[in-house]
């Protein structure tokens, strides 16, 4: 006697379990692949440009604070790089510029002595990013506002922040940023590609 299935023609079908097959599995990843693909270079540049703008728009915040605080306080204010500005006694260092402190300097010899109050300490910047400035990377201001002209040391007006894209136009800017400060004591930040160029005063970055 021929045995036959319980289960045919629609009820065959209404059978089927609510899964993926393997072929539409593969599909969609395949999907997903071609996908990410795509987003992954404009993010990465998305991330990069996020960097280099965080820096200097710090850096410009810093710059004001110290401009302020000279104003407020009546006394010289000093921003400077150095290596380590977590240190107890940090010291002002261009060779080594990862991060910078703002400072009282009842001293007036730009360099931060013991005792002397810190107002900022910002943290060190992000590896991946070089960081190019002129003078010895020292940037006093006067109780009156005014940027200070060089003294003990060569005063600080332009930094760059680069990557290792270097200078180029992306978009209506370039990979880099730059903080510009004027001997009036204004500052600001600059992302065209000839401003940046004009900070770097014929020098490269990185």
């Amino acid at each position: 006697m021929t045995r036959t299935s319980c289960l045919s023609g629609p009820n065959r079908a209404s059978a089927r379990t609510g899964g993926y097959t393997l072929v539409e599995l593969m599909l969609a990843l395949t999907v997903a692949v071609i996908l990410g693909s795509i987003a992954v270079p404009p993010m990465r540049t998305m991330l990069l440009n996020g960097r280099l703008t965080g820096a200097a728009n710090d850096l410009l915040a810093s710059v004001n604070r110290a401009r302020t605080e000279a104003l407020k306080q009546q006394a010289a204010a000093v921003v400077c790089f150095t290596a380590d500005p977590t240190a107890a006694t940090p010291a002002c260092s261009y060779a080594a510029a990862r991060g910078w402190i703002v400072f009282i300097d009842t001293s007036g010899d730009w360099a931060y002595q013991s005792g002397e109050a810190i107002l900022e300490r910002h943290a060190t910047i992000d590896s991946g990013v070089t960081v190019k400035a002129d003078g010895d990377a020292i940037l006093a201001f006067s109780p009156s506002g005014f940027a200070t002209p060089s003294g003990v040391h060569q005063a600080l007006r332009n930094v760059t922040f680069c990557d290792a894209r270097g200078v180029v136009a992306a978009g209506g800017s370039s990979t880099a940023r730059a903080v510009v400060i004027a001997t009036t004591g204004r500052a600001r930040a600059v992302a065209a590609v000839a401003d940046v160029n004009a900070a770097l005063n014929g020098g490269s970055c990185p």
